[in-house]
């Protein structure tokens, strides 16, 4: 009997390890896949592509819009994915160009959370910069984005971070 306990506790250590390892490079993927799906956003911007921007962005997504009004009190606008990709399939391609630096992951589950800071250049000319904060969650077809909030302001704005074009 006591070999018996000594095996099935050597047993049960060696499935926990087996499993916290099998759990870390899983983490590591997600990272990747929610950096991407967020790069694909991004990238649907610059080229005005509905379709790529689509297939990131979860059907009900909400765009929250954190600014100032002329007095200097705190505003919100709220913009629904559908006005987004409306709106950037009248831009023509390269119009609108967002680079991102100094992003954060964090994961629990099948939720996710990007973080970064970012420069939007109009149509060549440096327009804003703030934070992006990112909520996806692990469908089917991968990660999507549910939630983009963002920040904007034209002052103190780092630009020897912000990433060649």
């Amino acid at each position: 009997m006591k070999k018996f306990t000594l095996f099935f506790l050597a047993l049960l250590t060696f499935w926990q390890a087996s499993a916290q390892t099998k759990t870390a490079p899983n983490i590591a993927v997600d990272k990747k896949a929610i950096e991407a799906a967020v790069k694909t956003l991004f990238d649907s911007m610059l080229a005005s592509d509905t379709v790529k921007a689509r297939s990131v962005m979860a059907p009900n997504l909400r765009i929250i819009v954190i600014g100032k009004s002329p007095e200097g009190a705190v505003t919100t606008r709220e913009t629904t994915g559908k006005q987004f990709l409306a709106t950037l399939a009248s831009q023509p391609a390269q119009t609108m160009d967002e680079r991102y630096w100094d992003s954060q992951v964090q994961i629990n589950g099948d939720l996710a959370s990007f973080w970064c800071e970012y420069a939007f250049f109009n149509a060549g000319k440096f327009s804003h910069c703030g934070v992006d904060v990112f909520q996806l969650y692990r469908s089917s077809q991968g990660w999507k984005i549910v939630n983009l909030a963002y920040n904007m302001r034209r002052e103190n704005c780092d630009m020897q971070a912000i990433p060649p074009k």
